[in-house]
């Protein structure tokens, strides 16, 4: 039989063209022989892709023929041969054609796609067998409806869905077998790879994908079942094409065809070479393991069972890098049964945790290569048992226990025993519960005299339904009695006194379990509680509330015994309350262990809302905390659940408010980690702990999502065992970080999530853990040492004599897309001692865990490496590292590492002594002086170091400081010059005092903030105490400099307002000197005191107040806006009253002046102290632009020049002084003839160009001249407190001079 796949445009007559065909066919074989030519025609509906395949669908039909509405068929078509000999030239004649073959000019119907033979029947015996050929098969009704074949002869055995006997007589014949596939495949081409290859809205691209699909969709079209092919992509190695094909799983002499029609359909100039096809199918291998649950000792059977028929499988062991061969422990059998199926199937005997890890099961055939993985776990058999027991021959029953940590149907277990004497047991054995009791009655008789002490071990064996045999010994001691001989001795003779001691166990406080935790109970209501342990011993167990005290019932319950008690709120007298329930438990010697508290809360019952025969009741907003284990979180087998439940009461159900539950093979590991650092042999059993803790952390990492607190226990496990003071070898070091790679896996993301809601230092406790393994690492043999994981590689060197080598690791996580560097060099590995350990660490997944910092500002962006030494190191240590940054435009990158010291020990990111050495694309170059973890944090409102922003603003502030600070010193200069011609009246010294003191707080800030400055080298600072200091003082005196511009508001507030109160000079004094430098002094003292315990008082890249942090910057920023925003509210207050004096209030015309000059000062100064910083905490904001940066910087350096030029040389009276003083003789005559008109203008008078700038500027105009200047001078009055009254005085002198109206003016100045 012959199937045909036609394509025609226009099928009228499609056996006409059949017929064609065959007498074709028939012609170039040469058979002559009687034909019998039946066709069946069966249309094939062609199913639509999906919108994104339409145009490849167009493409497919254009192949096909020249119409785009062309449909398929496959036509089924029977030939009869007297002789068989014809059957294989007919075979090798139709693998020889090229299809498409197109119809002739004549006949435009039919193109025909492909030919290929599905059945064959020939004589065998006296019956007609018909088997199917390769990738076809019979229906499965046919199968059922007809005889199937058996063997014969030599005909090989058949499969009843791929040979019957006869033919069916109304079809179908063969079809094809198997569904859909996807073949992923890939070609190379021989010539130049081009960047524009990579990008696929290129042109380049463009016409390599439409070129090569159109030679790909004529080359496959012929394959049977053929639906698609697509171009994926290119990829450099000359240029490797990648597309896919959707067909049927096409033998492997059809797919060599249509390689070569793709090879012919294509031109030559793309150089494709046809050796490099290789096909992966996406049809998927069965692969099992039995048993399910490995133990060490077992027999496993790995089967590998796919549809494609070859028997070349081979098996290949991942971790040992090796293939599988047969061996004493290792048997491989393939084979294809039945002519369907090939199964290989690897047997390992008596399996160790070596045999742990992933096997690859590959079967290939041709091009084509079929791989499966799967990975197994080797468990050792742990059994829970008490190791150490005493026994006393007193003939009362005392058990032994063991149990299974995990359940499986244990085939038997076993007790056995050895030692001096025989005391046989009774044993009881619950295989569901994996349980087993061995009960000894031991008496006098079986204890002879001298057999006190006498040790015997029992042991209990159990076994697998695989073989593996496991157990646990338990060393019995037995005593007569407990007699103990005390024996005095003196000279020749002795004395002898017996005492007979029998000792009687009690259980620890931490290990009786209570439920509930906490309770509430109606008023008539009740409840249960219980008291349970995990031994079951002869105690008497009694429940106590306040003096009542209730004997408790025993139940045994699986691996638990449990002591209950039915509470019945009626015996208490009074309704509500709260009381504590305890359970005592008393031995035979009536001692006597109390166990923890459960709060009972005895309600009225009427606001109960929510009910649980489990959780127990409550109202609503109630929160209450039970024992996983009591709780209703699902069961695990290996014993009892740990951790603890939070519920609470939201409307009339119990939610879940916090799950903290441990799976019972954590717990146990946790219970045993505990016990194990107190144990004296803790580093021989450490070894063995890490593999089981391995082990039990990957079978558990899908169940995090219903016991969360199982990361935290392997978290808190590793840290415990990272204190035992042993070394660790390779082996401990690969089972850590085996662990280390399952908590940080994709399943286990969402439970970190919930620790950093949290605010948990789980993260930063597992990184301390895995430097504390890395620091005691020691490499046997090897120089090197590489572990790799798929979240998580190490690399080691030990330091060996002889001349040092460059310490260079590489890491690459191609599942991340990252990777990193990391360089120490030789001149620095000299200094270290011989055998040292050099270990670095890489986590790819661990910067989502670590993502922010203590406020959550800064993300990291790439790997997270850490790297250790084995020996302290005291000097600096140079290490340079490079990092792929995932967001290269995301900001400014910033080499870091996790400070451990920071956030209360919590740990966060500090740029200490790190800085980037070189930003290259999507590379960060890192250089650290010391070994920990790095990173880099995207710190977008920073200037990057070294940027042309950042010289900038070094620039200006280092020059406008030096402006500042000579600026200041002149003024003060200044002031003292003219100090007594300046301060003649009240208003006038206390202006100046002022305005001294805010020019010598601002000096010395200005020259703290330069030590700042030098104390701090690139990004951390050379003196940390010196640092402190540092921020202190510049802390404290750029307050003061606005606490002594409030004192100016302030007084000139006093002074205008209150105009009939006076106070004397030295309160004034002691008030500003108190506001001026008080404040700020406890300000600075609380700020300090509050934050540098924490180390969080300065920044990690500058001496000055810390804002990540603490928000320590608030300290001084609130203080200066609050007073910024009070001077300019006091200066429109004093401007309006001057302008708009009250009958009564107006003061003389000095004190006008003079008050004026204060509010002229205040109006510039405070808006420019004021803006200054409120440029720089916009700084501070993320998203910041430059320009603050920049004005910030400005305005901060050249504070010094504004006050010299507003606060002091502004003021009229101190240039009048100047000039008086350093003016020559001729000067001073003209200034002699000059009138009250003011024909003298200093160059900062109010009616000088400079003074009117700055006047139209403020919105003032100069104060009028003259006659009228001279009246107002005569009839201003100032008022004065004197003794209670108040006189009323005129000026002291009224002459027209200059220098008299000068010194008139000057006294309200």
């Amino acid at each position: 039989m012959l199937a045909k796949q036609l394509s025609p445009k226009e099928m009228k007559s499609p056996r006409r063209t059949t017929l064609c065909f065959m007498i074709i066919v028939i012609y170039f074989s040469q058979a002559t022989l009687n034909l019998n030519l039946e066709s069946i025609v069966h249309p094939l509906i062609l199913r639509e892709h999906e919108p994104a395949g339409k145009e490849l669908l167009r493409q497919k039909r254009a192949v096909a023929s020249s119409s785009p509405a062309a449909e398929e068929y496959t036509v089924d078509v029977q030939i009869s041969f007297e002789n068989a000999s014809f059957l294989e030239p007919i075979k090798a004649y139709l693998h020889s054609l090229s299809f498409p073959i197109q119809g002739n000019s004549t006949d435009q119907a039919t193109n025909i796609l492909n030919i290929e033979v599905t059945t064959v029947c020939r004589p065998t015996g006296n019956e007609i067998w018909c088997s199917c050929e390769t990738v076809y098969r019979w229906p499965q009704e046919k199968c059922l409806q007809n005889l199937t074949c058996q063997e014969h002869g030599s005909v090989p055995a058949g499969h009843h869905c791929s040979c019957l006997k006869g033919l069916p007589p109304k079809g179908p014949f063969c079809q094809l077998q198997g569904a859909d596939v996807t073949l992923r495949m890939s070609v190379r081409l021989n010539v130049g790879f081009q960047e524009d290859l990579k990008n696929t809205s290129s042109a380049l691209y463009r016409s390599y994908k439409t070129d090569l699909e159109t030679a790909f969709w004529k080359g496959y079209s012929i394959l049977p079942g053929f639906k698609l092919v697509t171009v994926t992509g290119f990829r450099p190695g000359s240029v490797v094409v990648t597309y896919e094909v959707q067909t049927t799983t096409p033998s492997p002499e059809l797919m060599h065809k249509a390689n070569e029609q793709v090879m012919q359909n294509l031109n030559q100039t793309y150089k494709m070479d046809y050796s490099s096809f290789q096909a992966v199918t996406s049809n998927e291998t069965k692969f099992t393991i039995i048993p399910e649950i490995i133990f060490e000792g077992d027999t496993v059977n790995l089967v590998c069972e796919n549809e494609v028929l070859s028997s070349n499988v081979t098996w290949h062991h991942v971790e040992r890098r090796s293939d599988l061969q047969n061996s004493s422990r290792f048997s491989v059998y393939s084979a294809v049964l039945n002519n369907v199926t090939s199964v290989s199937r690897l047997t390992i005997y008596n399996i160790t945790p070596g045999d742990a890890g992933e096997y690859i099961c590959k079967l290939t055939l041709d091009i084509f290569e079929y791989e499966s993985r799967k990975k197994i776990d080797v468990t050792p058999i742990r059994i829970l048992a008490t190791e150490e027991m005493k026994v006393t021959c007193d003939n009362n029953p005392v058990s032994l226990n063991c149990c299974s940590e995990i359940n499986v149907n244990w085939s038997a277990i076993e007790w056995k025993q050895e030692g001096k004497i025989n005391i046989p047991g009774n044993p009881e054995t619950d295989l569901e519960s994996g349980c087993s009791r061995y009960t000894l009655r031991a008496d006098g008789t079986q204890c002879p005299s001298g057999s006190a002490g006498t040790t015997v071990v029992y042991a209990c064996e159990f076994v697998s339904s695989h073989g593996a045999r496991g157990g646990k010994n338990i060393e019995v001691t037995f005593t007569s009695v407990g007699t103990y001989h005390c024996v005095f001795r003196y000279k020749n003779s002795y004395s002898v006194a017996t005492k007979d001691v029998t000792v009687h166990p009690l259980p620890l406080e931490p290990d009786i379990m209570v439920d509930p935790l906490e309770a509430t109970v109606p008023c008539k209501g009740s409840h249960h509680f219980r008291c349970c342990i995990e031994e079951d011993e002869d105690y008497k167990v009694t429940f106590q509330m306040d003096s009542l005290s209730f004997l408790a019932e025993k139940e045994v319950k699986g691996k638990q015994v449990c002591y209950k008690y039915n509470f019945m709120a009626s015996s208490v007298s009074r309704c509500p309350k709260k009381l504590d329930i305890f359970c005592h438990f008393t031995n035979a010697a009536n001692n006597s262990v109390r166990s923890s508290s459960m709060k009972l809360n005895l309600v009225s019952g009427e606001k109960i809302m929510c009910r649980d025969p489990t959780i127990g009741v409550g109202e609503p907003g109630k929160v209450i905390q039970k024992l996983c284990q009591f709780s209703n979180v699902p069961s695990s087998p290996g014993g009892p659940t740990g951790g603890i439940m939070t519920y609470k009461c939201v409307g009339s159900h119990w939610e879940v408010k916090k799950n903290d539950c441990i799976s019972a093979p954590i717990n146990s590991l946790l219970q045993l980690a505990k016990d194990l650092i107190k144990s004296p042999c803790q580093d021989t059993k450490l070894p063995t702990y890490l593999k089981d803790l391995s082990v039990s952390t990957g079978k558990v990492k899908h169940e995090v999502s219903s016991f969360p607190g199982s990361l935290g226990a392997i978290i808190n496990i590793l840290d415990l065992l990272s204190t035992v003071p042993t070394q660790v070898n390779s082996e401990m070091m690969t089972n850590v970080l085996s662990t280390v790679n399952t908590i940080l896996s994709k399943p286990m993301l969402s439970t970190w999530q919930v620790f950093q809601q949290q605010q948990t230092n789980q993260s930063s406790q597992l990184l301390d853990s895995v430097e504390r393994f890395s620091r005691t690492l020691r490499s046997e043999d090897s120089t090197f040492l590489s572990i790799n994981q798929t979240n998580v590689q190490m690399r080691s060197m030990v330091i060996k004599p002889g001349p040092p080598k460059t310490y260079k690791q590489s890491f690459v996580f191609s599942d991340s897309d990252l990777w990193g560097n990391v360089a120490i060099d030789k001149c620095e590995l000299g200094s270290l001692q011989w055998g040292s350990s050099i270990v670095t660490v890489a986590f790819p997944t661990l910067k989502t865990i670590l993502t922010q910092d203590g406020q959550g500002k800064n993300i990291a962006n790439s790997l997270v490496m850490t790297t250790t030494v084995s020996h302290n190191i005291t000097l600096p240590f140079r290490i340079s590292m490079t990092f792929k940054n995932i967001n290269p435009s995301g900001g400014v990158p910033q080499c870091v590492f996790w400070n451990f010291n920071l956030a209360n020990y919590t740990g966060g990111w500090d740029s200490s002594g790190c800085y980037v050495n070189r930003v290259d694309g999507d590379s960060v170059s890192c250089i650290c002086d010391h070994l920990t973890s790095f990173s880099i944090l995207m710190s977008p409102d920073s200037p990057y170091p070294g940027s042309l922003l950042e010289i900038l603003l070094d620039i200006i502030s280092y020059i406008g400081l030096c402006f500042s600070i000579l600026s200041l010193a002149s003024c003060l200069v200044v002031e003292a010059v003219v100090w007594k011609s300046v301060t003649k009246n009240r208003t006038s010294y206390m202006r100046h005092i002022c305005i001294v003191n805010i020019a010598a707080s601002l000096l010395v800030a200005d020259i703290w903030f330069i030590v700042a400055a030098a104390i701090h080298d690139h990004f951390y600072p050379l003196n940390e105490t010196a640092c402190v200091a540092a921020t202190f003082f510049i802390h404290f005196f750029y307050l003061s400099v606005f606490f002594w511009m409030l004192t100016l508001g302030l007084m000139l507030f006093y002074r205008l307002v209150f105009i009939l109160h006076d106070t004397s000079k030295s309160i004034q004094k002691t008030i500003a000197f108190s506001l001026g430098y008080g404040c700020p002094l406890v300000i600075s003292v609380i700020t300090v005191g509050a934050t540098q315990p924490q180390e969080v008082y300065t920044r990690k890249n500058a001496c000055w107040l810390n804002w990540e942090d603490t928000k320590a910057l608030l300290a001084f920023v609130i203080p200066a806006l609050i007073i910024v925003v009070v001077n300019m509210t006091i200066t429109v207050v004093v401007i309006s009253k001057i302008l708009r004096p009250s009958i009564g209030d107006k003061p003389s015309k000095q004190e006008k002046s003079s008050l004026f000059q204060i509010s002229k000062s205040i109006g510039v100064l405070t808006p420019l102290l004021g803006l200054t910083w409120g440029f720089g905490l916009a700084t501070v904001f993320q998203g910041s632009n430059a320009v603050f940066h920049i004005i910030f910087t400005l305005l901060n350096a050249f504070q010094g020049l504004f006050i010299l030029l507003f606060g002091c040389l502004w003021d009229q009276k101190v240039q009048e002084a100047l000039l008086k003083k350093f003016s020559l003789s001729r000067w001073s005559s003209q200034h002699s003839k000059s009138t009250s008109l003011g024909s003298s203008t200093p160059v900062f008078s109010m009616s000088s160009p400079i003074s009117r700038r700055f006047n139209n500027l403020f919105g003032k105009t100069a104060a009028p001249k003259g006659p009228q200047a001279v009246m107002e001078t005569l009839l201003a009055v100032a008022a004065h407190q004197s003794d209670g009254t108040y006189n009323v005085s005129t000026p002291e002198a009224t002459s027209s001079s200059l220098e008299n109206t000068s010194s008139a003016y000057s006294l309200l100045n």
